[in-house]
């Protein structure tokens, strides 16, 4: 399944899991994962939507993994609202967001362009008790850049450097190809040359 799944096959892998279904073997969660998965990175929603419910059919509980796959399909597909959606569910159905879950809601909500929807659940994952990592620092500047928001983009450097995080390699060439534009971010790149460490 995983297999077909790869090569861009979703419904063929769903074809082999109805059959083994029908000879034995129960489905288990991770099988729900690779299905999902296969799903929604190929943009079968509908079908992905179909299997989560079938889950739920067969009394097997979709965990966080199976929602964030879910979460991360429908802002690719660019469906914001049903994105929106299930991440609110999880807190009705008792299941907790992990700081994976967070990073993939505050980069599809910076795609859609709602950096301050972005920056306040960035802030909300704090409280919830999960400390940004490298990873969602550099999503968060990344989706900054783009949205043309220099100035927040390198307090989150700032704040980033000062936990001792490091921005990569993807958010560096973002503020060496917006340096010429940017006196903002011409002014830091220059500070940082003059001995202020980004990394």
């Amino acid at each position: 399944m995983q297999g077909l799944c790869q090569l861009g096959r979703p419904k063929e892998a769903l074809n082999l899991f109805k059959e083994m279904c029908s000879y034995g073997p129960h489905p288990n969660l991770v099988t729900y994962v690779i299905l999902l998965d296969g799903f929604c990175k190929h943009g079968h929603l509908d079908e992905a939507l179909k299997l989560l419910k079938s889950m739920k059919e067969k009394k097997l509980e979709p965990n966080i993994v199976h929602y964030t796959i879910l979460i991360e399909g429908m802002f690719i597909a660019g469906k914001l609202e049903v994105a929106k959606e299930l991440f609110s569910k999880l807190f009705g159905d008792g299941t907790r967001p992990d700081i994976r879950t967070y990073t993939v809601m505050i980069k599809g909500l910076l795609k859609e362009g709602l950096s301050d929807e972005a920056y306040d659940l960035f802030r909300k994952m704090e409280d919830d008790g999960f400390l940004p990592n490298s990873c969602s620092y550099n999503v968060m500047i990344q989706g900054f850049l783009q949205n043309q928001d220099s100035s927040t983009a390198i307090r989150l450097i700032d704040e980033m450097v000062g936990k001792r995080f490091s921005v990569n390699l993807s958010t560096f060439q973002m503020l060496l190809d917006l340096e010429s534009q940017d006196e903002i971010i011409s002014q830091f790149m220059r500070g940082s040359s003059q001995g202020r460490k980004m990394k």
